[in-house]
C-alpha cells in the first residue's frame, strides 16, 4: 500500500505543476499583453492602425487558450487522484466549464484571424 502513496503523491505534485505552469502562461500573456498596449498608447500607434488592436487580442488570445489547457490537463490529472464521486462530479464541471471557454476564445480568434 506504500506505493499506492507514492503515486498518489507523484500525480499530486504533477497536477499541481501543471496547474502552475497553465496560471504562469497566462499571466506571463496578461502582462505581456499589458506592455503591448501601453507601447501602442505612449507611442500614439494605438489611434493610428486599428490592426496593432487586434494583433493584440488575437496574440493574447492565443496565449490564454494554451494557458487554459494546460490547466485543463491539471484537472485532468486530478481526477485520478480524486477520492469520491464528488471531487469527479465536480472536477467534471470545471473542465466543461474550461472547455467552453477555451472553444468561444478559440471561436472569436478565428473571426479576428480572418479580419486580419
Amino acid at each position: 500500500m506504500d506505493w499506492l502513496n507514492t503515486i498518489h503523491l507523484i500525480l499530486v505534485v504533477v497536477q499541481r505543476s501543471v496547474s502552475f505552469l497553465g496560471v504562469l502562461i497566462i499571466v506571463s500573456g496578461v502582462l505581456l499583453a499589458l506592455g503591448q498596449y501601453i507601447y501602442f498608447v505612449f507611442n500614439g500607434r494605438l489611434l493610428k492602425k486599428e490592426d496593432n488592436m487586434n494583433t493584440l487580442r488575437l496574440n493574447l488570445g492565443r496565449v490564454l487558450i494554451l494557458g487554459l489547457e494546460f490547466i485543463v490537463a491539471a484537472d485532468l490529472i486530478g481526477t485520478t487522484t480524486a477520492p469520491d464521486y464528488y471531487s469527479v462530479g465536480l472536477l467534471a464541471i470545471i473542465v466543461v466549464v474550461r472547455t467552453i471557454l477555451s472553444y468561444s476564445i478559440n471561436k472569436e480568434l478565428t473571426m479576428l484571424s480572418k479580419e486580419r
